[in-house]
């Protein structure tokens, strides 16, 4: 293992890679990944992979509507030889009451005057979209086609090939045990596979971001909770987007492979880093589902 970097990436997800590629092909020549697991082990390879341009806030509609752009062409621009598997089978976002019907119109509005091609919907033309939708629980939807999935796993393989092409190191298996700090400064990093030392450190840690930047004696105020989903067993295709009501609790994807990716929150959910399963969360699931 290398002993200096003139930057070091904690954490092997979509993000860290992703970094690690754009920082690579800026000119940055010395970059390490470091990853205690494989690479797309944690959050990246557990999420429900939604893409979506959909949102209320501008930064946030112009920041989705790159990344769309991007993954629209990633498998050439990152020289990938499989397939990300962006499916751009669209985003239905319904809504559950009026105030949450109106605040959508808004959002369309917004979403229109970026260039985002997203509409307004009736609760009957949402169920023309999603014919096996209960209508009747809804006021309202909006729309957008280009909106969409991608797989998480293809994904981070590809920036991560990419990365390395360009000289990145990914270190599997190594995890990051200790920020050395002096004067104010970074100035390495303690692993279990030894020292590097590094003037940047670029924290990627996903659910483990608080843990990491604590090394470094900084308290960051996130904090991190379970979000269980629920995946069938592939079935015969039915529905193309993505169907989400945030005030229904629940979003629901088939996947390309014929399963139904799912899921809802849980505002009793405790703090912490635990990844087990409950069967208080498939009782819910069934609930919200019917």
């Amino acid at each position: 293992m290398k002993n200096s970097a003139e930057v070091v990436i904690i954490g092997g997800g979509v993000s860290g890679v992703s970094i690690a590629w754009n920082l690579a092909r800026k000119g940055v020549k010395d970059i390490i990944i470091l990853e205690k697991k494989t690479v797309c082990s944690g959050a990246t390879g557990r999420c429900g992979a939604g893409i979506r341009m959909q949102w209320g806030a501008e930064q946030n509609c112009l920041l989705a509507k790159l990344s769309s752009e991007f993954f629209e062409n990633a498998n050439e621009i990152l020289e990938y030889d499989r397939d990300v598997e962006f499916n751009q089978g669209g985003y239905l976002i319904v809504a559950g009451n009026e105030k949450e019907n109106e605040l959508f119109k808004r959002n369309v509005a917004l979403q229109n005057s970026l260039g985002i091609p997203s509409f307004h919907l009736t609760p009957q033309e949402a169920k023309e979209i999603v014919p096996h939708m209960d209508e009747t629980k809804i006021t309202g939807a909006t729309f957008c086609q280009k909106d969409g999935h991608l797989n998480p796993f293809n994904t981070t393989e590809a920036y991560d090939r990419a990365a390395e092409r360009l000289g990145v190191l990914t270190y599997k298996k190594t995890a990051a045990t200790g920020i050395d700090v002096k004067d104010g400064k970074v100035v390495g990093v303690e692993t279990t596979q030894g020292y590097i030392s590094t003037p940047l450190v670029i924290n990627c840690a996903g659910g483990w971001s608080k843990e990491v930047a604590a090394m470094a004696g900084v308290d960051l105020p996130v904090y991190s909770e379970r979000h269980q989903i629920l995946i069938t067993e592939p079935v015969e295709h039915m529905q193309d987007p993505m169907f989400m009501g945030f005030s229904l609790n629940i979003y629901c994807q088939q996947v390309p492979h014929g399963s139904f990716l799912m899921g809802r929150s849980n505002p009793t959910e405790p703090r912490d880093l635990r990844q087990t399963s409950s069967w208080q969360f498939l009782h819910a699931m069934v609930d919200t589902c019917t």
